[in-house]
């Protein structure tokens, strides 16, 4: 992994598998970047050198330093000789077993279908298109079957986090006898857990919500591809006609275009329902004291937003997408929404005017993470799927 911490999705779940691998007695070496709330008296780091900014350096310099065949790099050497080289994506050019979090060429049809929306500068438009053309010609060479197990080797074991993901893998690339065990994302339900009232309460009060709004939670950045402007639109739909309809959107998290949102909800008059709450570092708060997780997101592979907030007791009301399709019971843990802002609107009425619903659908979705999505047991599948290496 380039970079490990707990803030961003695919680097909370290195950080949080290699721990736990650890913990159970396997010897673990990290080679990344940076290693940040990593416990390094459980984790052997390497760090790995290189440029980290553009991302298409980030990801260029890390693919070439941890590659075997590259005779400048001492620590691709080093990584070779061990049984499991776990990557995520194709970071790795010699992994032999690879976390699929996303499928590039599936994404960047998202993206293109969304560029026109973004006000992005001439700079950032060249480096994400490089980073695109770069990622995509590693993972043609990472994924793709060439022969006989007698002249390549082995392929590699997939792990997608998703069965829509999995499905992209297959679509876009010919992985040939290679083995796909879906390992998905998790949680940790010690910190994402269900608040009492009075903390809720609590909460809301020091954010500009009061005790008695029904409160819709939207978390992330990449505002535009994850479908915020569908959830500003959806509110106002909502309650156009009934000001006293308590029903608010939070947006946790921020993007570069930020301001654009903001006219947004001005234009379309709801400006206080609207509250824009920045970067967070208290997020496990902020979705336990709401009510719903409001997700119209256009492309993902497995959110871990929507799996903590089901584990802090929230309906996940979201599009039907990679990893929502896998979670979502309809009526039981959550609703699927379409990019509609009156099939949205009317979801969220139909919703609003139930609260014990809701609770209830919180209550189911916080058991099926009990049950399925536990950091525990995606590391319990990743054992497995180790032993099954030849």
């Amino acid at each position: 992994m380039i970079n490990c911490n707990r803030r961003e999705g695919s680097a909370r779940a290195v950080n949080e598998v290699a721990e736990q691998l650890a913990r159970r007695g396997h010897k673990v070496h990290l080679y990344a970047r940076k290693a940040e709330d990593l416990d390094l008296s459980l984790v052997r780091w390497h760090r790995v050198p290189g440029l980290s900014w553009p991302d298409v350096a980030d990801f260029a310099t890390y693919h070439a330093m941890v590659n075997p065949d590259f005779l400048l790099s001492g620590l691709g050497k080093e990584s070779a000789r061990f049984r499991v080289r776990h990557s995520i994506g194709c970071n790795a050019p010699h992994a032999n077993v690879i976390t699929i979090q996303n499928v590039q060429p599936a994404k960047m049809r998202f993206l293109r279908d969304l560029a026109g929306k973004e006000r992005v500068s001439l700079p950032r438009q060249f480096t994400r298109w490089a980073y695109l053309q770069i990622t995509c010609a590693a993972e043609r060479a990472l994924y793709t079957w060439r022969g006989s197990a007698e002249k390549r080797g082995q392929p590699p074991m997939f792990l997608p986090v998703s069965r829509g993901v999995a499905d992209e893998l297959r679509a876009h690339y010919d992985i040939g006898p290679a083995k796909v065990r879906i390992v998905p994302n998790a949680a940790d339900t010690e910190v994402f857990r269900v608040l009492d009232e009075d903390r809720r309460c609590d909460w809301r009060e020091r954010n500009g919500l009061a005790a008695e709004d029904l409160v819709a939670i939207f978390a992330g950045g990449e505002w535009a591809r994850k479908g915020l402007d569908f959830a500003i639109r959806a509110v106002a739909r909502a309650v156009e006609g009934q000001p006293e309809v308590p029903l608010k959107l939070f947006v946790a998290g921020d993007d570069p275009n930020r301001g654009a949102f903001e006219r947004l909800t001005a234009e379309l008059g709801i400006g206080g329902r609207v509250v824009f709450g920045g970067f967070r570092r208290d997020i496990p708060e902020a979705l336990a004291a709401s009510d719903l997780f409001l997700f119209p997101s256009w492309y993902e592979a497995f959110s871990l937003a929507t799996i903590e907030a089901a584990a802090c007791g929230l309906p996940i009301v979201a599009t039907k997408i990679n990893g929502t399709e896998d979670f979502i019971l309809p009526g039981v843990t959550g609703e699927f929404i379409e990019h509609d802002v009156g099939q949205i609107a009317a979801t969220l009425r139909s919703l609003m005017g139930n609260r014990e619903t809701l609770r209830e659908m919180g209550r189911a979705g916080r058991a099926r993470v009990e049950a399925e999505y536990t950091w525990d047991r995606v590391t319990t599948l990743t054992e497995e799927a180790y032993r099954e290496l030849d």
